[in-house]
């Protein structure tokens, strides 16, 4: 006996020899399926996209790395936390129509020695008080070099620089990246007497591979480090002068001892660099999680928008 049920539809519901069933024929002929409309195939295309951008926000909230400043550390019983600073790069153009340099100020080029070696290199660092869209700010300054190796001993090198900063850095947005930024590289030209960025032998311009605010209780310290193992970044090597960086504050400078590393410890003189001070030492906010979700609600209600304007 058949196992066969007609539909109202015409359509032939049999039971395969395993006793699957089936619709896949017609008394009047084979299925055929619809195809998509074009407005479907967007709809897909659309979700698809939807999709990826939430999933891409939703990463940017886990990344402890994304954003223009991001939590990398911290200790709850010193009260330390650590973040890292992005250092997008404004041209030394658009750096000399926003900022003028502090007539009380000048250019700082305070050198350094590493024990068993001649003077070794120098830290170089100004302050500029702000004009236009950076009305109210000062921005502070600082450039490395390392001497060529002349006289020394073993090839000369920096690995990192850090000093104190007495005052949490300022978010702007002068570049227009729609977030908060505290901290860029200039490496294209001269700002006021820091000369212009001169890359070592065999190198590209020398960046900060991570340049980090360290907020404490009763100090704050900036820090520079030109060496990166997970990228194989090297230091700051023989005849090389650094890109500028560049710390944004709303308070006055001070001067502050400067703590550089390499191989061999520092020797002579205390290396000196401006510094702000008279601020509250505190973590510079981060984007929160609830904002990016917020974004991801903009961004859905426009594509939602658009679909509905295409139907």
């Amino acid at each position: 006996m058949k196992n066969i049920w007609p539909n109202v539809s015409g359509s032939v519901r049999r039971r395969s020899p395993v006793n699957e069933l089936r619709i896949d024929s017609f008394e009047s002929g084979p299925l055929v399926r619809p195809s998509r409309s074009a407005l479907e195939d967007h709809d897909m295309k659309t979700s698809r996209i939807f999709a990826a951008m939430t999933l891409g926000l939703a990463l940017t909230v886990a990344s402890p790395m994304q954003g223009q400043a991001a939590q990398i550390g911290g200790s709850k019983s010193t009260g330390t936390l650590i973040q890292n600073l992005a250092t997008p790069e404004m041209s030394a153009s658009r750096f000399n129509e926003l900022f003028n340099p502090l007539d009380s100020a000048p250019a700082l080029n305070s050198a350094y020695q590493y024990l068993g070696e001649p003077i070794s290199g120098s830290v170089k660092s100004q302050v500029f008080q702000g004009k236009g869209a950076a009305d109210g700010l000062y921005a502070y300054a600082y450039q490395v070099s390392v001497n060529p190796n002349i006289d020394s001993n073993t090839p000369l090198h920096t690995d990192s620089i850090s000093f104190q900063f007495n005052a949490t850095p300022q978010g702007t947005d002068l570049m227009n990246l729609g977030v908060p930024t505290y901290a860029y590289v200039v490496k294209d030209g001269a700002i006021g007497d820091l000369s212009a960025p001169v890359a070592s032998e065999g190198q590209s311009i020398a960046d900060p591979s991570s340049l980090s605010w360290q907020s404490g209780g009763k100090t704050g310290v900036l820090r520079a480090q030109y060496v990166d193992p997970s990228t194989q970044t090297q230091p700051l090597l023989s005849g090389a002068t650094s890109s500028t960086f560049v710390v944004l504050s709303k308070f006055p400078f001070t001067t502050q001892f400067v703590n550089l590393q390499s191989d061999n410890p520092t020797t002579g003189p205390y290396t000196q660099v401006y510094s702000a001070t008279g601020g509250s030492i505190d973590p510079v906010p981060v984007p929160e999680p609830a904002t990016i979700l917020s974004w991801v609600g903009v961004i859905s209600g426009l594509l939602a928008a658009r679909r509905y304007r295409r139907s």
